[in-house]
């Protein structure tokens, strides 16, 4: 997958179920419960608690196949992380540094670097408010002990408590609170990606020069996208798209609308109105400018609906679907099938 696809998909919350899926579980006493939501409070303040060496194997399947990276990160605490790509050999040497708000994607076949900001990765209130709703739509079920890169590990599974299907499961290290492992489901209950340390290292003694984003000699920097925190304020945010945009009339169960901005892809400005249920995030682009999708490397397929025709691709659990409608470019990022996301945009305009 090219810089541009990983930008894609990596800043889009963000964006981001059948009966085969379902699972009998009794409902868990009340200590249980209380138990698996403290543990997931913790695992999201670990990444600035702990620093750590470790390999990171990450596998997303897709209509197209699997794919698979495998990627040596080193992490300072609190903001300071370092990833360089071991796997594919198309990837082979490009690395990404992140810096707080900011992440700088290195393509050395391109001899280029991206730099992109997220400006919702330091808003911890962003952080509290969708563990709330992850608690309001998911049960969080203490499943069982394992072993992982040789630590201790308790599994926790979340499950959808509008359709009683496995959307996650994530393993966190006893001591440290980390995950080490998470599966994300499809709604058939297959596995839609995994990420897993292969080993790590808890350490404070990393050097501070490997997070330098200097560029280096005969590298051009490029403008990624620059993503602010979502306001609540959205009369404000349309009124500064400068457009009458659209937005469903119909989301799956516990979604809701929960910030919008203005976001610059690629020096257009697209309204963004992005939607959650805590743990799943669903994202629509709207812009008048003429600018469709960016699909990287990716081969989009073709699908329609109401007389629309249409493009989407699926990369792990997350499905990009674009389309043009009322002289304006529609896309929706979510994680969520093809078929969810067309019946999202089925309802966006009248």
């Amino acid at each position: 997958m090219s810089c541009t696809s990983r930008t894609l998909f990596s800043h889009t919350a963000g964006a981001l179920l059948s009966l085969a899926a379902l699972f009998a579980f009794a409902l868990p006493a009340r200590a249980d419960t209380q138990t698996a939501d403290e543990l997931l409070r913790a695992s999201i303040g670990a990444p600035k608690a702990v620093s750590y060496v470790g390999q990171l194997q990450n596998v997303r399947f897709s209509t197209n196949g699997a794919t698979a990276t495998l990627v040596r990160v080193e992490h300072k605490a609190p903001s300071l992380t370092r990833r360089w790509y071991l796997a594919p050999e198309a990837l082979y040497g490009d690395y990404t540094i992140t810096r707080g708000i900011d992440t700088y994607e290195f393509d050395t076949k391109r001899s280029r670097v991206v730099v992109s900001r997220n400006a919702a990765l330091q808003d911890d209130a962003v952080t509290a408010n969708d563990m709330g709703m992850v608690i309001e739509n998911y049960r969080a079920v203490l499943d069982d002990e394992e072993t992982i890169a040789n630590r201790k590990t308790t599994s926790i599974l979340l499950i959808n408590k509008f359709t009683g299907e496995r959307a996650m499961r994530v393993w966190i290290d006893q001591q440290t609170h980390l995950v080490l492992q998470k599966e994300e489901y499809h709604s058939n209950g297959a596995v839609a990606s995994q990420t897993r340390f292969e080993d790590i290292r808890f350490t404070s003694d990393i050097p501070e020069d490997i997070f330098a984003v200097d560029p280096p000699a005969g590298f051009t920097t490029v403008q990624g996208r620059n993503i602010g925190v979502p306001s609540a304020d959205t009369p404000a945010v349309i009124k500064d798209a400068g457009f009458k945009p659209y937005s469903p009339e119909d989301l799956p169960q516990g979604f809701d609308l929960v910030g919008s901005n203005v976001a610059t892809v690629e020096g257009i400005k697209s309204l963004h109105l992005m939607y959650s249920d805590g743990l799943r995030t669903i994202s629509l682009f709207e812009n008048d400018k003429g600018a469709a999708a960016n699909f990287g490397d990716l081969h989009p397929k073709d699908t329609s609906f109401e007389g629309h025709n249409a493009q989407y691709i699926e990369d792990g659990p997350t499905t990009l679907l674009t389309w043009e409608e009322h002289g304006l470019h529609f896309a929706l990022v979510g994680d969520l099938g093809v078929s969810g996301l067309v019946q999202i945009a089925t309802s966006i305009v009248p």
